[in-house]
């Protein structure tokens, strides 16, 4: 009988992983340049976000468990964006993983990368996506050393309001992660006040729209309205 225990113990620790478990990971520089689609010309002035998001397995699949890295940057005069290498960088956390969980991994947003122009379509980029996912502990980018190209918006400006109601990156909101990428925020809260102005209604990221976060993320964030005010108005 508690020979029977002890294999049932270990199976359950074996599943559910402590707080000390963690995994580190490292990830090399990105360069690359953003041009019109249709001239070929460098976009200047775009805001390019890169995070790296973790994910926990399940028995339904994998689901989003925070970032490890948000970095942001913006085009210079010939269309040029970096991201500097970073790492080591632990995964640690101080609760249990839950049961039939894995512990936080990278899988393919590793990074995940957003570009946003007003007048542009905005653009997702992401690592492809393989079936027995990256365990290598040094991330790279498959965009590094490439031209990525953004698309004109041919439309007026209620439509324009429509297509970027899916420009939403849920990582925005959670952790602070706003104010790792205020150049992004702004960017957008400026084409959020364009729509505005003109009458159309849109769920548009903005800065009042996270000044209206829970009680509980204004404790742990801040003002955001204090925050970009101070800082960048």
């Amino acid at each position: 009988m508690k020979k029977y225990f002890l294999l049932q113990l270990f199976a359950l620790i074996s599943v559910l992983p402590l707080s000390a478990c963690s995994t580190t990971y490292s990830a090399e520089a990105i360069e690359a340049w953003v041009v019109d689609a249709e001239t070929g010309q460098p976009i200047s002035g775009a805001v390019v976000t890169a995070n790296w998001e973790l994910e926990t397995g399940s028995v339904g699949g994998n689901v989003p468990a925070g970032q490890i890295m948000v970095m942001e940057a913006v085009t210079d005069e010939k269309g040029r964006f970096y991201f500097p290498a970073w790492g080591p960088k632990s995964t640690s956390f101080s609760f249990p993983v839950p049961l039939l969980r894995t512990e936080p991994h990278l899988v393919y947003r590793d990074p995940q990368i957003l570009l946003f122009k007003s007048g542009y379509k905005w653009v997702g980029l992401q690592n492809a996506v393989i079936i027995d996912y990256n365990r290598n502990s040094l991330r790279k980018s498959d965009w590094n050393g490439r031209s990525i190209k953004m698309e004109r918006f041919r439309g007026n400006l209620k439509e324009y309001a429509r297509h970027l109601d899916f420009f939403d990156p849920r990582f925005i909101r959670e952790d602070c992660n706003w104010k790792k990428i205020p150049k992004m925020i702004l960017a957008i809260d400026e084409q959020y006040q364009v729509f505005r102005k003109n009458g159309i209604d849109t769920p548009l990221l903005s800065i009042n729209s996270l000044e209206g976060m829970s009680p509980l993320d204004r404790q742990r964030c801040g003002s955001a309205l204090e925050f970009f005010r101070g800082q960048f108005k």
